[in-house]
Parts: structure tokens; C-alpha cells; sequence
């Protein structure tokens, strides 16, 4: 009886915790796809945390890429969420189709896809597109910067297993590193 209401208990407690995790952005910048002239790491923090994500500076580089500390809260990471499937999840469960049903903040909807690219030191490269379903103009910074980002790539193990992703916007490169191996 007591090892019953021990897993109960445990169950319970697991099922009522809070999803928090926080990851840094780090910045380079690429003069060709050969040649990286910098990168700094950990200038940006990103947290989610219940139904709240910030994104702020962690360093006075990432102040001047930041200007402002942005965040949301009373937001759905659900299963159908885009930031679940990578933060939570962290897996390519499906590549080179699209997959409808997913949504970005605000319950944005879009479809996304990963094409696959090479496998390189044992790591499987994708490029990530994402498509908006309802374009309404919302002004949501995090939605923006990710539908209007130039090109996003995705790196994973050999079981499809997210490690990093990085995205181009406005010319330069922001990397966020998953599972550090």
C-alpha cells in the first residue's frame, strides 16, 4: 500500500511540475559560409519557464543586439507547439514533408519542414522552413524574427536527436546549443 501511494505521489508531483529550461544564444557572424570573422558565446538567454518565455541580454554584447528584453507570458508550449517539439522534445520526428498543426507564440499557426542536407562528423544537418498558416500582422518579436529569418539549420545525431540550431537574421548568425556533447 505504502509503495502504491509512493508512485502516486511521485506521478502527481511530476505531473503538476513546472517545465523550465534555459538555454543561451550565442552570436557569430560570417562573412562567406566559409569564413566566420567572430562569434561570441552565451550573449543571449533564453528561458522558458510554465507558460512564460523571456528572451534577455546575458552580457553587454548581447545588450547591444537586444535593446530591449522581450517576453510573453500565458503562452501554450503544448504538443503542437514549435518550441516544444525543439526544447522539450528535441527530436525531428518527421524530415523532408511538411508537417501541419504546429503553432509559434500567440497560437500562430504554421507548418514546418526539415529537409535534410548531409551528415557530417556524424551529425545529420537539416534545413528547417517554416510556413505562416494565418498571416494577421500580430506584432509578437519572437514570432518575427523566426518567420523572417533567412535560413535556419538544424543539427542532430544520428538518432534525430537535436543538438543545435542556428539562424540567420538581419546578416547575422544566433546559435542555440541543445545537448552539449
Amino acid at each position: 500500500m505504502i509503495r502504491i501511494l509512493y508512485i502516486t505521489a511521485f506521478l502527481c508531483s511530476q505531473l503538476f511540475a513546472s517545465n523550465e529550461l534555459e538555454y543561451n544564444i550565442s552570436f557569430e557572424y560570417w562573412l562567406s559560409e566559409d569564413l566566420k570573422i567572430f562569434a561570441v558565446d552565451d550573449v543571449i538567454k533564453l528561458e522558458v519557464q510554465d507558460d512564460a518565455i523571456n528572451v534577455s541580454s546575458h552580457s553587454w554584447f548581447g545588450e547591444i543586439l537586444l535593446e530591449e528584453n522581450i517576453k510573453y507570458n500565458n503562452q501554450s508550449f503544448l504538443q503542437n507547439s514549435i518550441f516544444n517539439k525543439i526544447l522539450f522534445d528535441k527530436t525531428i520526428s518527421e524530415e523532408d514533408s511538411w508537417i501541419d498543426g504546429y503553432s509559434l507564440l500567440d497560437d500562430k499557426t504554421i507548418k514546418v519542414r526539415y529537409l535534410f542536407s548531409s551528415t557530417e562528423d556524424n551529425l545529420r544537418l537539416y534545413r528547417m522552413d517554416i510556413k505562416e498558416l494565418n498571416k494577421d500582422g500580430d506584432d509578437n518579436k519572437i514570432n518575427n524574427v523566426i518567420l523572417n529569418s533567412d535560413i535556419m539549420i538544424v543539427w542532430t545525431n544520428l538518432d534525430k536527436e537535436i543538438i543545435k540550431i542556428s539562424l540567420k537574421y538581419n546578416g547575422a548568425t544566433y546559435v542555440l546549443k541543445l545537448n552539449e556533447e
